[in-house]
């Protein structure tokens, strides 16, 4: 008994050495960018890296998950820096603030991306990054597949700006990618303009005459001449019966699913026709995108269908 007794404890020790030697093996030297020093890590444990950005534009910092990337950070220009907590092999592209617009080295038109590869990495947006001077890239991972499977055709207007390049040989992206050729009218399909002359006030006369919407209970402030009650004056109404509780409960739940951040403005316009979001000096409040998990909950989609209606 005394033998099986040493013999159980000798295949533990040597089970815990064992492991011991398995996870040393693991571990990988890296040479530190603060100090210089040589270190080692697990690369199967979460890092911290550090982007500066040394350009000239304010920058949105994603994490390539093979689709659209994830806006993880933005950093100030001209110096500023912010840390990043990631994993090994995670990738990481920039763009212009406000605008999925990458960054480039204007020399050879590469994109900046960076590829993680160990602890307090310094992921440095050079000086002169900025945007391309070709204009049609693709600005995702998941373009190629997108144009694949028909979004050139069935989503233009979204990818000849996002997936230029893939949608280019279909639907000559690259010269559409240019907002004045792009959005005339012919392009856009408008024959003529969107509203007439008196289109306004039938919506609204409709909104509070027809029975199909008396029961969101339209109160009318003010409308040309008193006609549908109120004060004389343009058009104002107020549904007072357009959601429940319950349902402006579920619209704000949605939010905090998508996540509120401080509502910006509008500032300089791309070449893409695309305007670049500032944060507001002026507009206090938050907001978010409903979308995904805020659009499935069921409070949300009745007050999407009575919006529809």
């Amino acid at each position: 008994m005394r033998n099986l007794h040493r013999h159980v404890v000798l295949l533990i020790v040597l089970a815990i050495l064992g492991g011991g030697s398995a996870v040393h093996a693991q571990m990988q030297n890296y040479i530190d960018d603060d100090t210089g020093e040589v270190k080692s890590f697990d690369p199967n444990d979460q890092v911290q890296v550090k982007v500066t950005n040394l350009s000239g534009y304010r920058a949105d910092v994603y994490w390539d998950d093979g689709r659209y990337g994830k806006n993880i950070a933005t950093v100030e220009a001209n110096g500023g820096s912010s840390k990043l907590n990631t994993f090994q092999s995670h990738k990481f592209f920039v763009t212009r603030h406000g605008v999925r617009e990458a960054l480039f080295d204007p020399t050879t038109d590469e994109q900046h991306r960076f590829d993680i590869e160990k602890p307090n990495q310094h992921l440095v947006v050079p000086e002169d990054a900025a945007p391309s001077k070709s204009k049609c890239q693709d600005r995702f991972s998941i373009c190629p597949k997108e144009a694949a499977r028909g979004s050139c055709r069935t989503a233009p207007g979204w990818m000849i700006v996002h997936c230029c390049r893939s949608c280019d040989e279909e639907l000559g992206a690259s010269q559409l990618i240019d907002a004045k050729v792009r959005c005339t009218r012919e392009n856009l399909n408008m024959a003529g303009p969107a509203w007439g002359p008196g289109d306004l006030n039938k919506l609204f006369t409709s909104w509070v005459t027809d029975d199909q919407f008396l029961k969101y209970a339209p109160m009318v402030h003010s409308s040309p001449g008193g006609e549908y009650g109120g004060a004389d004056g343009p058009w104002v109404i107020t549904f007072d019966n357009f959601m429940s509780d319950d349902e402006a409960d579920a619209i704000w739940k949605g939010g905090e699913i998508s996540g509120f951040e401080r509502s910006t403005d509008q500032g300089k316009t791309n070449d893409a026709g695309e305007m670049e979001k500032v944060v507001s000096r002026t507009r206090t409040s938050s907001n978010a995108w409903c979308n995904k998990k805020c659009e499935s909950l069921p409070g949300v989609q009745r007050v999407t269908d009575s919006i529809e209606f």
